[in-house]
């Protein structure tokens, strides 16, 4: 009688950082992938905020109650300004996702190194920086409140304002970062070993999404070079969701109150004097946290296999 051959094991798939999670798999880390991907995220995305804006116009002139959109979509009391602004980005969510398995061959891994979305991980950073920012923000903004602040206006219309705000904003940020931080890094990744090719190049793409001056510019493309890093050092988007939505729900609960909140141009360069320091430590943050939770060295990078072993 013959003995049964011992089942083997399954094949094992080497760790890697997050940029380079195409080549878990040969049929995704081809040259042309990258090519592929993005033209399927521009074909999903592009009609899809058509389709949403077209829809949105037809219910401000159908549904009574709903307000007509400003010229700029710059009114910060207006719910539809809003929904247009953060609603038409938070497109780019399924898109990216879409895209990158449709056009990369790859499922899961743009979330992150294990292959999907660490919500716990997400929950605890937010527990912590959110309130840290809307408390360093109001904090600001009540030392020094706008000139027409209209105090004491909270009506329906505010509560609206800020329903769709707690709604749109986290969608918004984790569209941007899954558009300027995810899908450049494992693009470029696909081609280049560094990580540092797909940090800093999509920089100023992300600059001229905002029409700030200098002052502000110089704002943004710290912040982009910090979340970029914290992607790649942390294996994954969660965490720069995370200091992305702070800072804008900070600034989004304050808009409301000050007219001129949602006008890009001219920045006080005072203000670098909080915003710099503010991501700067809040990114060394949780660096450190995460390095100190899975015994990383600081320029370490988490790595992983985006899932359970698969064949090669």
């Amino acid at each position: 009688m013959t003995e049964a051959p011992a089942p083997t094991a399954p094949p094992t798939v080497a760790p890697l950082p997050y940029h380079r999670l195409a080549h878990l798999e040969p049929r995704a880390a081809r040259w042309w992938r990258p090519l592929t991907t993005v033209l399927v995220v521009l074909g999903l995305y592009l009609p899809a905020a058509v389709l949403a804006f077209v829809v949105l116009a037809l219910a401000t002139f159908a549904v009574p109650g709903i307000p007509m959109p400003s010229a700029e979509f710059e009114d910060p009391r207006n719910p539809v300004d809003i929904a247009v602004l953060f609603g038409s980005l938070a497109l780019l969510v399924p898109a990216v996702v879409l895209g990158v398995r449709w056009g990369g061959g790859r499922r899961g891994t743009i979330h992150s190194v294990v292959g999907r979305v660490r919500w716990a991980m997400l929950l605890k950073a937010a527990a912590v920086v959110v309130p840290l920012y809307l408390a360093l923000s109001w904090g600001l903004y009540l030392l020094d409140p706008a000139a027409e602040s209209p105090a004491g206006r909270f009506d329906a219309t505010l509560l609206v304002v800020l329903a769709v705000v707690v709604v749109l904003v986290p969608l918004q940020c984790a569209a941007e970062e899954y558009a300027f931080r995810g899908l450049p890094l494992q693009a470029l990744g696909t081609w280049l070993r560094s990580p540092v090719w797909g940090i800093v190049l999509p920089v100023p793409l992300f600059m001229a999404g905002h029409g700030y001056d200098w002052v502000g510019q110089v704002d943004i493309a710290v912040f982009a070079l910090c979340m970029g890093f914290l992607v790649w050092k942390t294996g994954g988007l969660e965490l720069a969701i995370v200091a992305h939505t702070a800072n804008n729900l900070a600034a989004m609960t304050i808009a409301p109150l000050d007219t001129d909140s949602l006008a890009q141009g001219a920045i006080d360069p005072v203000v670098l004097l909080m915003t710099v320091p503010t991501t700067l430590v809040v990114t060394a943050g949780m660096t450190v946290w995460v390095s100190r939770r899975h015994g990383l060295r600081p320029l370490e990078p988490l790595r992983g296999t985006g899932g359970p072993a698969r064949p090669q």
